[in-house]
């Protein structure tokens, strides 16, 4: 496997989280996709700018970083807005163009969503851990407040882990969940603790590689690759409290 020396520390260490990130959002994004729009007549496209290229070098993303500074106008895009499977069929081509146009040429668009989501990553199985938790970093939710102040949008939190999918309305993360410091981040974090009854789905068959890349310092960093994945024995009374509350966006 060949590696090229790239980048800053710090621009690094962003990249290694986003390769991660980026998976845990294709993977919510194929959940509504292939169960929510059969189950429910709702599917997702892609909104937040990060998740509209792939980055395959750390040059790029730093790239990526920048034109999405340039778009987001009204605070942080959510990474997926959810739709009418009806209307986005009717709107399929703009919908999908979402990603890398402005907030403002497409307004009438967004505020036709019936929810946002928001996608929280975790390296952790639930299969083998206990206690674990919805994160949601508190640097992020002034501006995601300011957006949904813009457009009237609910916004929910998909937490993906290893082995399971998990959703919780985001202003229920915010009320009743504990905000501290993560111990690995050392950002203030809002924690509130997955169960049952949140679980959406289990993921299975995913497959985990690596990658390397040098530091400016020289330092070899390897880091995982993170692909693929199924779902498997779905929460039929999850995936019913969450078209409940999608109906209730839809009525906003």
């Amino acid at each position: 496997m060949a590696a090229k020396r790239r980048g800053r520390p710090r621009g690094l260490d962003f990249y290694v989280k986003w390769s991660a990130g980026n998976w845990a959002e294709l993977v919510a994004l194929r959940f509504c996709q292939e169960v929510l729009s059969e189950r429910l007549g709702v599917t997702a496209f892609r909104y937040g700018y990060s998740s509209g290229r792939i980055a395959h070098s750390l040059e790029e993303f730093r790239e990526i970083e920048r034109e999405k500074e340039e778009l987001e106008k009204f605070g942080k895009r959510p990474n997926l807005l959810l739709y009418d499977q009806r209307f986005a069929e009717e709107h399929c081509r703009e919908l999908e163009e979402l990603v890398r146009r402005p907030d403002e040429k497409i307004a009438q668009l967004v505020g036709s969503a019936l929810a946002a989501a928001e996608v929280e990553m975790s390296l952790w199985s639930v299969k083998r851990a206990k206690r674990l938790s919805f994160t949601v970093k508190e640097e992020d939710v002034h501006p995601l407040q300011s957006w949904r102040k813009r457009f009237g949008i609910p916004i929910l939190v998909f937490q993906v882990f290893i082995d399971e999918l998990h959703f919780a309305p985001l202003d229920t993360i915010l009320y009743k969940g504990e905000s501290r410091k993560d111990r690995v981040t050392k950002k203030l974090t809002y924690w509130y603790p997955i169960a049952p009854e949140s679980r959406l789905a289990d993921i299975e068959s995913v497959e985990v590689g690596a990658r390397l890349e040098f530091d400016e310092k020289g330092r070899l960093v390897v880091f995982p690759v993170i692909s693929g994945g199924r779902f498997t024995n779905l929460n039929e009374g999850a995936i019913r409290r969450l078209g409940e509350l999608l109906k209730m966006g839809g009525k906003r």
